[in-house]
């Protein structure tokens, strides 16, 4: 089989509605399930519905969350039994000139401090951007309204997005989450 096929589970911050929707779909056979649809209207409200539907989920089986991937709410998602993610978040920092770091967090690169800084974006990153770019270089990049810096910060971004995955993953096999 090349193709796993998983199920949404649905039923917006409606408990009793979740709880349907994932017995009825655990009771089919699919390879896996995903948390989607409206899951409140902050990350607490998310986290009270993925934290209730995780526990209802067969352990067995991956599950997914959907169109959310932020750095905070995988933080708050994966010890509860999330596996995988999915989003924009990555490519729609970079659009808006934001870089995520491990030493100083979410940068804006447009800033004018940035255009003297002849440095890494994040000097303990090894992605293709790091390794042969400067932070001057992108901010020229960006403010000549070249589309490279875009694609420049891309990179990175995905670059810290996998490195954050593969430490959580690490973490989840050493039994720190």
């Amino acid at each position: 089989r090349e193709q796993a096929m998983y199920s949404v589970i649905h039923g917006g911050t409606d408990l009793e509605l979740r709880k349907l929707s994932s017995e009825y779909l655990t009771s089919l056979p699919f390879d896996g399930h995903a948390i989607g649809g409206s899951l409140g209207r902050d990350r607490d409200d998310m986290i009270n519905v993925v934290s209730f539907v995780t526990a209802l989920l067969p352990p067995a089986q991956p599950r997914h969350l959907l169109g959310i991937a932020d750095l905070e709410s995988i933080d708050r998602a994966a010890p509860l039994g999330v596996d995988t993610f999915d989003s924009c978040y990555p490519t729609r920092m970079a659009r808006h000139g934001n870089v995520l770091t491990r030493s100083e967090g979410k940068i804006q690169i447009l800033r004018g401090k940035y255009s003297s800084d002849f440095g890494p974006i994040d000097d303990e990153c090894r992605c293709f951007t790091c390794q042969n770019y400067s932070r001057a270089y992108i901010n020229h990049l960006l403010k000549a309204k070249e589309p490279v810096g875009h694609t420049l910060l891309t990179i990175h971004n995905l670059q810290f997005m996998n490195d954050t995955m593969a430490k959580i993953r690490s973490d989840i096999l050493a039994g720190h989450i």
